[in-house]
């Protein structure tokens, strides 16, 4: 194995938006150097520019942030008030409020069975913890979208894309049941992950067990996006098996399983590391341990709006491993530059090139 780096625990965004705030304060103009860092800063995610504008907005009593210190396009604009800039005499309490806002995250409880139901989606870079009526607990990852279902006689949750995590109240009157792809998963008091990618679905259970059950239309399975939306008595339901506390499988889109549709892939136990490894984004950090830097880089892109590019299949070969804190893009090239000797060019501010160093 090549060489492999720990990532440092960079800032966490909060932070970072405070300290960008405190620049933008000063009494210097950014350089042109610091401006086109802000830029980047600004382009990894969805989370970043909205953090920096919650904190800004937070004082009643700011001046206005010019656009030429913080230029947005006009769409995004729009959608928010003026910003402001911090006077000193807040930018302490403004420092301290990361100490309460760190891990902060979105409560959405309800007191009916039908109280929580309705859409919840994250866009590029966040993550958001929801409380479902029945006292359920629903963490969605970067980019996912579910749509909740409660009635009387079961809990149906949809997962339209993405990941999330169900840590699942115990009702066996009251099925708790997540549908993905062309599978269904049924929650037996338990806590579970659930991703769709390209069709296919990824359930790795940390506690309890769920039944795993393959869903379609009756006559001729076919995928239609993240779920097969066909009437209840229109759909075949078949039994896949179960998994406990410990254990992962895939469930395959209907496209790649050529009519066997009893078929699990990828099924077995994993080590407890792994399972740490596979569960830290919920923490808000990614573990990697040996990875390729490729792998790594796949895994990171999840989180931010740049796209990174290699420009020799030797540098996407390099091994990584560490602790790497979600939207922290900016500290992993810092080290990939420091620690590998890489060079990592910004040919847009939302295009990003890594390769060899000189």
């Amino acid at each position: 194995m090549k060489k492999v780096i720990d990532f440092p625990d960079g800032s966490t965004i909060e932070k970072q938006a405070v300290q960008w705030l405190i620049k933008l304060d000063g009494d210097e103009v950014l350089s042109p150097e610091e401006h086109a860092k802000l830029q980047r800063w600004l382009a990894r995610s969805p989370t970043h520019r909205e953090e920096l504008f919650r904190l800004a907005e937070f004082w009643n009593d700011m001046n206005v942030l010019s656009e030429l210190a913080v230029p947005l396009d006009r769409q995004r604009e729009a959608g928010y008030r003026r910003l402001r800039w911090l006077r000193p005499s807040r930018l302490v309490v403004a420092a301290a409020m990361i100490v309460v806002s760190v891990g902060l995250v979105l409560l959405i409880v309800g007191e009916s069975p039908v109280d929580s139901n309705g859409l919840y989606a994250t866009a590029v870079g966040q993550q958001r913890l929801i409380a479902l009526s029945d006292g359920s607990n629903v963490n969605l990852n970067t980019d996912s979208q579910i749509r909740v279902n409660f009635g009387e006689a079961y809990r149906d949750v949809y997962l339209l894309r993405g990941e999330a995590h169900f840590a699942v109240e115990d009702d066996r009157e009251v099925p708790f049941r997540v549908s993905a792809g062309s599978g269904r998963i049924r929650a037996l008091g338990t806590a579970f992950s659930v991703y769709v990618r390209d069709g296919s679905v990824d359930v790795t259970v940390s506690e309890g067990s769920v039944a795993l059950e393959r869903i379609g239309p009756a006559e001729t399975p076919r995928e239609t996006g993240a779920i097969a939306q066909v009437p209840a008595a229109e759909q075949f339901v078949r039994e896949l098996g179960t998994l406990s506390a410990g254990q992962v499988a895939t469930i395959p889109s209907l496209a790649d399983t050529a009519g066997q549709t009893e078929t699990l892939s990828n099924f077995g136990s994993i080590e407890p590391q792994e399972m740490l490894r596979r569960l830290s984004w919920t923490e808000g950090v990614l573990l990697f341990s040996g990875e390729a830097l490729e792998e790594v880089v796949s895994e990171i892109s999840r989180y931010t709006m740049a796209e990174i590019e290699f420009t020799d299949p030797e540098v996407g070969a390099i091994r990584i491993g560490g602790r790497f804190p979600v939207g922290e893009t900016e500290a992993m090239f810092e080290t990939l530059e420091s620690s590998f000797g890489l060079s990592v060019t910004y040919l847009t501010e939302d295009r990003v090139l890594i390769s060899a160093g000189n």
